[in-house]
């Protein structure tokens, strides 16, 4: 990475001037270990001139613990809107350190401060976790080391190792399921060389080829897709050949595109689309529907709605972080539910409703955003073995 390079973006998140392809990337470098010595420098600069809470902050030595001192009680204050949002330059400048940086700051005081997230339990976050299924019954544990198959002729990790327990030959002759459990994620690289992320708690069937060359995945749970482009050739006719994604509520066909699909049973359907086009409709064909980037689409019974969003938000679940923009606690607690293997329960409904925006790593323990939550929310949490009390302040 070049200084300037980071420098560039950085400047453009305080001016709040980023195009999303530009905060998806400055994201990543923000959760790089590695950057902090330089972000710690680029804050530093910016408080020399910065007031705080109107007053100047010493960017001297001891900052952090004084802007930390000022970030939590600015978080503290009552919000009508319970919403956690980081508008003005100097709290997009508390959100670069609180939620990204690893430096220590805020994070570290939330963990550690002495609230009502039960400290006799550690839950962890997910990894690496899924099976394969054959048509044939053969059904095999996915390592937890490795990240990512690859299907063929056989299935190796990308490592180039094969995947153990596999006696099919041909493995192209049958169709396959990968069911990725609660508290899991796994990466496939199909044979067209279409590359499938599958979160928590999802299944994926492939099918292998009909007569028509036709490419068609069912769809259960949440997936992000980069299709590749596939001909079949008929005499001199060279034909693109689509790629179908089905799930309950929808078809999604596309040509050669990326984004993401979201189709968990009690949840409405939700595709997001990065590049390309997508055309979709429900299951029996009608209401068709066409996709430009940056937009989703949100299928409720047989209505399909879509709004216009921010793309790379959405799939920022496979790059190992949480990305909450106005995001209501019962949709945020459904995806940890999911991530962390865990229940929740709500003592009182409204609370679902609550609003929240923020950026929180992934592989952080559970504890990490509970606390973040409890801090900046009028809402507080017990956890019980692996079921967490969701209640009022």
């Amino acid at each position: 990475m070049q200084t300037s390079r980071f420098s560039e973006l950085f400047e453009g998140y305080l001016a709040n001037r980023l195009t999303p392809k530009e905060m998806f990337e400055l994201e990543k470098l923000m959760a790089d270990g590695q950057n902090n010595e330089q972000l710690f420098h680029l804050i530093g600069q910016e408080l020399k001139n910065l007031p705080i809470g109107g007053q100047q902050l010493d960017p001297g030595d001891n900052w952090p613990a004084e802007l930390e001192k000022k970030v939590l009680q600015a978080i503290q204050k009552p919000k009508p809107a319970k919403i956690i949002s980081f508008h003005n330059k100097w709290i997009r400048l508390v959100g670069a350190i609180v939620l990204l940086a690893g430096i220590g700051l805020s994070v570290r005081y939330l963990v550690n401060n002495d609230i009502e997230v039960s400290k006799q339990v550690n839950v962890l976050p997910g990894g690496n976790r899924a099976t394969l299924r054959l048509d044939d019954g053969t059904v095999v544990n996915l390592s937890e080391k490795q990240s990512e198959i690859i299907l063929g002729q056989q299935v190796a990790y990308a490592d180039g190792s094969l995947v153990s327990g596999l006696t099919t030959k041909n493995l192209n002759e049958q169709n396959l399921v990968i069911e990725v459990p609660k508290g899991g994620t796994y990466k496939v690289a199909l044979p067209d060389g279409t590359k499938v992320w599958l979160n928590a708690d999802s299944r994926l069937q492939y099918m292998v080829d009909g007569v028509d060359g036709t490419r068609k995945i069912q769809l259960e749970g949440e997936a992000y897709f980069e299709v590749a482009h596939r001909y079949r050739t008929n005499g001199k006719e060279k034909k693109l050949q689509p790629f179908i994604v089905h799930t309950l509520d929808q078809t999604i066909k596309v040509l050669g595109t990326s984004f993401n699909v979201t189709a968990y049973k009690g949840e409405p359907d939700r595709t997001t689309l990065l590049a390309g086009k997508v055309e979709l409709s429900l299951p029996d064909g009608s209401n068709k529907q066409y996709l430009e980037p940056n937009q989703q689409a949100v299928v409720q019974g047989r209505t399909i709605t879509i709004t216009t969003v921010e793309g790379q938000g959405d799939v920022s679940w496979k790059e190992g972080v949480f990305n909450f923009s106005d995001e209501s606690l019962d949709m945020i607690l459904k995806e940890a539910a999911r991530w962390y293997d865990i229940d929740i329960d709500f003592a009182d409904s409204s609370l679902r409703k609550l609003k929240f925006e923020g950026i929180v790593p992934r592989y952080e323990d559970l504890q990490t955003l509970l606390k973040v939550l409890e801090k900046t929310g009028d809402v507080r949490f017990e956890l019980q073995g692996r079921l967490l009390h969701v209640k009022k302040k």
